[in-house]
C-alpha cells in the first residue's frame, strides 16, 4: 500500500501534509518505509557491486571505514546516528516547506533528493574518478532522499529525521557485526 502511495506521490509530489493520522498508522508508514528503502537500496548496491566486480572497477573503500579508524565506536555512533540524520534532514528536507504553496514544489523536491544522493558521492574514496558511475553509486541515497522527503511532507521532518536515525542505525549495526567477523 506505502509503495503505491509513494509511486502516486512521484508522479506529482505535492506539498500536502496528512492530518489526523494516530501515532501507530504513523509509526507503521515510517516502519515501511525503512524496511522498503533498505531492500531495494539493498538491492541497487548489490547490482553496482556486481557490475563493478565484472567490469574490474576498483571504487575504493569507503568512508565510513575511516571513521572507525579515527574515531571511538561511540563517536562513530553519535555521528552517524544522531548528528547527520538531524543535519542533514535540517539541510535537505527542512527547506521544502518554503516551496509548499510554490509551483515549483515538485523542482524543489527533486532536487533536493538528487543533491542529497550527490553529497554521498563523496563517502566513496575514488568519488572523482568514479563520476561516469555517480547515477548508480548515489541511487540508493537518492531512494532515500525521496522517502525521507514523502515522510517530511507528510507526517512533518521529525518523521523523517526519525527514520533517518532508524536506517543509519540499522546500517551502524550491521557495520559494527561485519567488522567483528
Amino acid at each position: 500500500m506505502i509503495l503505491r502511495h509513494l509511486w502516486n506521490f512521484s508522479l506529482k509530489p505535492t506539498y500536502a501534509p496528512l492530518r489526523k493520522v494516530p501515532s501507530s498508522l504513523r509509526l507503521k508508514m515510517v516502519v515501511s518505509l525503512i524496511f522498503w528503502n533498505l531492500i531495494i537500496g539493498v538491492g541497487i548496491v548489490m547490482i553496482a557491486e556486481g557490475i563493478f566486480q565484472w567490469l574490474e572497477i576498483d571504487m575504493g573503500k569507503h568512508k565510513t571505514e575511516d571513521l572507525f579508524l579515527k574515531y571511538s565506536y561511540f563517536q562513530v555512533l553519535a555521528l552517524m546516528v544522531f548528528v547527520a540524520p538531524i543535519l542533514e534532514e535540517l539541510i535537505f528536507r527542512g527547506p521544502l516547506v518554503l516551496f509548499k504553496r510554490s509551483s515549483f514544489f515538485p523542482l524543489a523536491f527533486y532536487v533536493s533528493c538528487l543533491i542529497f544522493g550527490l553529497v554521498h558521492l563523496g563517502n566513496f574514496e575514488e568519488g572523482a574518478s568514479l563520476l561516469l558511475w555517480a547515477p548508480l553509486l548515489i541511487a540508493p541515497q537518492t531512494l532515500m532522499g525521496f522517502f525521507l522527503g514523502y515522510l517530511r511532507v507528510k507526517l512533518g521532518l521529525r518523521y523523517a529525521i526519525l527514520m533517518h536515525m532508524s536506517h543509519n542505525g540499522i546500517l551502524f549495526c550491521l557495520i559494527s557485526l561485519i567488522d567483528q567477523v
